[in-house]
């Protein structure tokens, strides 16, 4: 099992690829910024509570519906960049043994497997919005928000996920046509930081 902590930017490619590949890291470099930022609002409003709990015998008014609200938001919006760059947990016991040829089509199989998720998540997401809406349902707690709005996440990061999914289809598509024994999916030669390494 290994974690993609030294995984970086796809490979620059020219052409169609290249364009798509650079619009969806673009969009997902933006979902990752956001979801930093919820990160950081959730520690400052967890900590301000605790302080003003502690000190003063008071609270921020909804902070821990905000916190666990903002969860689904932090998973479903960083986790396409991740997938990106290849910073997932990936169990490669069984993979690691197979020839270059077998690799090329367990990558194509996960890439598709990602995609199927994603399908599930905009579609499943899509319906849960629309029905929420429909009935006005609200959040339980003192802010009463419309829930619809908290599960649009779904939706959205199923479609990040899915862009994400079919840049790695076509780059294993491309490498099993060439018959590049490296695998397209990873560059070793880019030196860009990970965003996940300056948090």
């Amino acid at each position: 099992m290994v974690m993609g902590s030294g995984a970086t930017e796809p490979p620059r490619s020219a052409g169609l690829l290249g364009a798509y590949s650079a619009l969806t890291g673009r969009l997902c470099r933006l979902a990752y910024a956001l979801a930093a930022m919820l990160v950081l609002m959730d520690m400052v409003l967890v900590g301000g509570s605790v302080v003003l709990r502690y000190f003063f015998s008071s609270g921020v008014r909804g902070a821990d519906e905000i916190v666990a609200f903002s969860l689904t938001a932090i998973v479903m919006l960083s986790a396409p960049e991740v997938l990106r760059r290849h910073q997932h947990i990936a169990v490669d016991i069984v993979v690691a043994l197979l020839p270059s040829n077998w690799k090329r089509w367990a990558q194509l199989w996960a890439a598709i497997s990602v995609l199927a998720v994603a399908l599930l998540l905009i579609v499943n997401g899509s319906n849960t919005v629309a029905f929420s809406r429909m009935i006005g349902s609200l959040t339980d707690g003192q802010l009463e928000w419309p829930v619809w709005m908290l599960q649009l996440f779904l939706p959205t990061g199923g479609v990040l996920l899915g862009m994400v999914a079919l840049e790695h289809i076509w780059r294993s598509i491309l490498a099993m046509r060439s018959g590049d024994p490296h695998d397209l999916l990873q560059d070793k030669e880019s030196t860009e930081p990970s965003p996940a390494d300056s948090l």
